[in-house]
């Protein structure tokens, strides 16, 4: 592993003008710091941050909340890419990041509790229990917080714009002259599930009033299984099929594409399907799945500047501040275009 001293050996000055360099503690001339910090760099020196908060007293650790009641996961490809950038973000920045938990030992803590024993200094919400009242008490605690998934917690959120992206599929079909359009909308528990099928409903009853009412099924949870239920559903509960389908989320779509195939039909001469998340499986799967594309880079890299930006009070926390980034719609196999 480098250390300041090798970077001091290779710079020829103190390890104590180094670590002043790194740390930014104490004046350094500019270019004898640019010297140390591209030596730093070039021998791919990684600064202890534990060490460093021993010797400062002062902690730069971030707790991530990803709460597993939802059987999401780890390895989902939306909230992982999320969490992944953010890292990166954030440890570039300095900062490490530790997953909250309510354990220290057998003793049961709560939330705050738990942030509060491990000198926790911001906290990034990235999956949550509704139901859970420890949450509240966080969140109205002097800890910032920021969530990439909710923006009715009163604290700040970073998400996808799903109006924006509701409205580019649903446009997309109707340039396709495809009218009878159907929704397999999240789990209630989804707040962008919500938003993305209100703004469905919306744009059925306003561009075809009583023509075409909106056809919602909510799937029960967020997996492929939960799509493929869903479909079959569609295909046995409607006398006629839909001739375009807008799925809340890949995983959902590719459930009932699936759905769709063994029942007979075929995507996209059928039935044209539209999902949202862009995950990687969605290019490879046959037909490939258009979709609306979440930048996921861009809002964990958002979250970590907000975030760091409230623990060192270069910004005013705003409870209801919601940043709703940009999407795109990316045309593959499974719509006619």
């Amino acid at each position: 592993m480098v250390t300041i001293y090798d970077i001091a050996k290779k710079v020829g000055c103190a390890s104590s003008t180094v670590s002043r360099a790194l740390n930014s503690t104490r004046h350094v001339s500019p270019p004898l710091k640019r010297e140390i910090e591209r030596v730093a760099k070039e021998l791919g020196y990684v600064a202890n941050v534990t060490a460093r908060n021993l010797i400062s007293n002062e902690s730069r650790s971030i707790g991530v909340i990803y709460h597993e009641s939802l059987e999401i996961g780890l390895e989902h490809q939306h909230f992982g890419g999320i969490l992944q950038s953010f890292k990166t973000y954030v440890e570039q920045m300095g900062f490490e990041i530790t997953f909250v938990s309510r354990k220290a030992g057998m003793r049961e803590l709560t939330y705050l509790e738990w942030c509060k024993s491990r000198r926790i200094v911001g906290i990034l919400i990235v999956t949550i229990d509704d139901k859970d009242e420890q949450l509240i008490e966080l969140i109205e605690s002097d800890i910032p917080v920021v969530s990439v998934n909710k923006v009715d917690l009163n604290c700040p959120a970073i998400i996808s714009n799903n109006e924006q992206g509701t409205l580019m599929a649903m446009e997309y079909f109707l340039q396709n002259n495809k009218k009878r359009i159907a929704h397999i909308s999240l789990p209630e528990s989804s707040f962008s599930g919500k938003e993305r099928c209100e703004t469905y409903k919306k744009f059925m009853y306003e561009q075809f009033h009583e023509k075409n009412e909106p056809i919602v099924i909510t799937a029960s949870n967020y997996k492929y299984e939960d799509g493929y239920d869903a479909g079959m559903k569609l295909i046995k509960n409607y006398n006629s099929l839909p001739e375009a389908l807008y799925a809340g989320s890949d995983m959902l779509a590719i459930g009932a594409i699936r759905a769709l195939i063994d029942s007979g039909y075929k995507v996209p001469e059928d039935i044209e399907v539209i999902g949202f998340d862009d995950i990687e499986i969605a290019r490879y799967i046959t037909p490939a799945l258009t979709t609306i594309a979440q930048d996921k880079y861009r809002i964990g890299v958002e979250a970590g500047k907000l975030l760091i930006s409230f623990i060192t009070e270069e910004e005013e926390k705003q409870k209801n501040l919601v940043l709703r980034i940009p999407v795109s719609l990316i045309v593959r196999d499974s719509t006619q275009g």
